[in-house]
């Protein structure tokens, strides 16, 4: 049997939204430095990202890299599955 395969669409406002979320969880106190873009204060962050400037969308590309870095198991010992963990 054939399986169907789903695809489900994340519009630009959800992943704004989802960033945004991710974002808060940064502590006010703490400056984010973007390459020669400059250095930027959690709020400054947040209000680029809903704004969708230049500088919000690559903290929106940044984010997405280290979202997919984390499902592909990246920031794992190497040969573990962020999926399959080993088991103790």
């Amino acid at each position: 049997m054939k399986k169907k395969q789903i695809k489900e669409s994340i519009t630009d406002n959800e992943i704004r939204q989802l960033v945004v979320e991710r974002l808060r969880g940064i502590s006010s106190n703490k400056k984010v430095s973007i390459g020669s873009m400059g250095e930027f204060s959690k709020e400054e962050m947040i209000h680029n990202v809903q704004e969708n400037s230049e500088i919000g969308k690559k903290i929106i590309e940044i984010q997405l890299e280290y979202i997919r870095a984390l499902k592909e198991g990246l920031f794992f010992n190497e040969g573990q599955d962020a999926n399959n963990p080993p088991q103790s």
